[in-house]
């Protein structure tokens, strides 16, 4: 149950770092051009749609190859259990 936790952890860390970078990015790119406040705030507006969808598409890739890796080792883990509760026998 730990590692679930230390897992989400991880995503969540993973997501965060990669969101705040695409907004710094995103910021400074439609701050710094020359443009009037208006086509700033539609550019803001279009660029913060566009990261809340790869954002959203990122956690969901994310969670399933976790998920997978957490199948993948409680399988592990149930076989093992298994050889050695075969060979005690």
């Amino acid at each position: 149950m730990a590692h679930n936790d230390e897992d989400r952890s991880v995503l969540v860390s993973v997501l965060a770092g990669i969101g705040i970078g695409v907004l710094v990015g995103a910021a400074a790119g439609l701050l710094l051009a020359p443009k009037s406040g208006e086509e700033t705030r539609d550019d803001l507006s279009k660029a913060l749609g566009d990261l809340s969808e790869k954002v959203t598409d990122l956690g969901r890739n994310v969670g399933t190859k976790v998920s997978s890796a957490v199948d993948r080792t409680r399988a592990q883990v149930v076989q093992k259990l298994g050889e050695v509760s075969s060979d005690g026998e």
